[in-house]
């Protein structure tokens, strides 16, 4: 394990009321010259909050940072030039004044991945919150409205549902649907159906980091992902099982293929009742 640093790159839309997004993030750990930027490139993250926003000259000044810290990333690399805090680099291409474009304080954290590190943060802080069109079938919202919903509420446990967070040790993870018989059964939509296999890795990776989270909670809990697989398969089968299958003492994760969408809802329905949540003539 090693420590690294990283600030949240923000647009501040308004000093006085303090309304932001997130919009960034960089990432620094000093030993190893690992230095890295990713902000946003569609205005949707901005203007979904703020309408009257000027998207994209917001989203040229998001580049041009990028741009120039990938720079300085290139530069500490080849000349070994290290630099004692995050905040000094940043502070060098994005002086602290009235901008709308700030870094929060320097944040600490360990790994021993700093890459997955990078894309877990990313998706917690800015990915996480951008709204994807309802047709994209690479959406997991979209997933469960056309591969389970049907069969749920066929079998009437939609009703049964309520939302959840789990508390970790450094975190709380949030589930829409989910149901208590002794432990907490919570589903998580999860559409793998990504033409690139670099896309598919990336978000495996990025639920595999909130596995290890998850692990942390003390409250028991079994995950289902609801999962979409890729139509191509593209050979990653036996890498999706290994990255999210997961059994310990508190907590147990299963994957359901689409195709057994409707045998599963049937067996969540027995269930349910054996909890006594549905009555056993509820659905044939």
């Amino acid at each position: 394990m090693k420590s690294y640093q990283y600030q949240i790159i923000r647009y501040i839309h308004d000093h006085v009321t303090g309304e932001f997004v997130n919009v960034g993030l960089v990432c620094y750990e000093p030993d190893s010259s690992y230095l890295r930027c990713k902000v946003i490139n569609r205005i949707g993250r901005i203007s979904n909050f703020f309408l009257e926003v000027k998207g994209h000259y917001i989203i040229a000044l998001l580049r041009q940072l990028e741009s120039q810290i990938n720079l300085i990333s290139k530069d500490t690399k080849e000349n070994n030039n290290n630099f004692k805090s995050l905040d000094i680099i940043t502070a060098s291409v994005l002086p602290k004044d009235d901008s709308a474009i700030i870094c929060t304080e320097v944040k600490k954290a360990i790994d021993i991945d700093f890459d997955k590190a990078f894309e877990d943060l990313y998706y917690r802080f800015v990915e996480k919150y951008i709204e994807e069109p309802e047709t994209n079938p690479h959406n997991d919202n979209y997933a469960w409205k056309n591969y389970y919903k049907r069969y749920f509420e066929k079998y009437g446990l939609i009703q049964n549902f309520k939302k959840h967070s789990v508390k970790t040790l450094t975190d709380e993870i949030n589930f829409d649907k989910s149901w208590k018989n002794g432990v907490w059964n919570c589903y998580q939509s999860l559409s793998l159906d990504l033409s690139k296999t670099e896309s598919i890795k990336n978000k495996v990776y990025r639920w595999s980091g909130i596995l290890r989270q998850l692990e942390t909670t003390v409250e028991p809990m079994h995950l289902y992902f609801l999962t979409v697989a890729p139509k191509n398969n593209l050979g990653l089968t036996n890498f999706i099982k290994e990255a999210l299958t997961l059994k310990n003492k508190q907590i147990e994760v299963t994957l359901v293929e689409e195709k057994d969408a409707e045998k599963f809802a049937a067996k969540v329905k027995k269930k349910m009742e054996n909890s006594f949540l549905i009555s056993n003539d509820a659905i044939d």
